[in-house]
C-alpha cells in the first residue's frame, strides 16, 4: 500500500513530533493522565516479525493525546479489534479509525481513515490528496507506528495527527 506524501513526511518527523510532544506533557501536564501516557510508553517494542503474530484479536484500547492544545489527555478506554490480515478498527467512542497493518521496512506502520462514529468511511487510499478539518463528514488520514510490547500491551503511535495533539498513542491492552 503507497503512503500518501503527507504521511511519510508525518513519520519522517515521528521523533520530532513525539519530542515536542512529549517536552510539554512532562512540563506541563500531571496526575493520572501524565501517569497513564508513561505506562503506554513503558516496555520495549518486540521485533516487527514477532509482533505480526500476537496483533489478532480484541483489544481494549485507549486514546492519550499528548502536547498540542492540552499536554496530556487521556481517555477512557475503547474497544478495538484487529485481524489476521492486519486489519485494524476502533469499534466505540465517538472518534474512530479503520486500517490496515503494514510492513514498512523494519516496523510495522498503521494506515487508516479517521471518522465520526455513525459514518462509513472510505479507504485510506481512497481519501482524497488533500486531507479537509473542515468536512463534514470528517475523513482524515491517519498514519501511526505499530509497536507490541507482549502479547497483552501494545500501542498506536500516532506523529502529527490532524486534529487537537501534536503526538497521539492509542494504547492497546488485553
Amino acid at each position: 500500500m503507497p503512503i500518501r506524501p503527507a504521511d511519510r513526511e508525518r513519520l519522517a518527523g515521528y521523533h520530532a513530533a513525539a519530542g515536542d510532544a512529549l517536552l510539554q506533557a512532562l512540563s506541563e501536564g500531571g496526575g493520572a493522565d501524565l501517569d497513564m501516557m508513561i505506562e503506554a510508553l513503558s516496555g520495549k517494542a518486540l521485533p516487527a516479525d514477532q509482533a505480526v503474530s500476537i496483533l489478532a484479536g480484541d483489544w481494549s484500547c485507549r486514546m492519550i493525546k499528548v502536547g498540542g492544545l492540552l499536554p496530556v489527555t487521556a481517555y477512557s478506554p475503547f474497544s478495538c479489534r484487529m485481524t489476521t490480515d492486519g486489519g485494524f478498527e476502533k469499534l466505540t467512542g465517538s472518534q474512530r479509525t479503520k486500517g490496515q497493518i503494514y510492513r514498512d521496512g523494519d516496523r510495522l506502520v498503521y494506515l487508516g481513515t479517521g471518522f465520526v462514529a455513525g459514518d462509513r468511511p472510505p479507504a485510506y487510499a481512497e481519501l482524497p490528496e488533500q486531507a479537509d478539518i473542515q468536512a463534514d463528514p470528517q475523513r482524515l488520514p491517519e498514519v501511526g507506528v505499530v509497536e507490541m510490547v507482549s502479547q497483552t500491551k501494545g500501542r498506536i503511535l500516532f506523529p502529527s495527527p490532524q486534529l487537537e495533539s501534536r503526538f497521539n498513542i492509542l494504547l492497546l491492552t488485553r
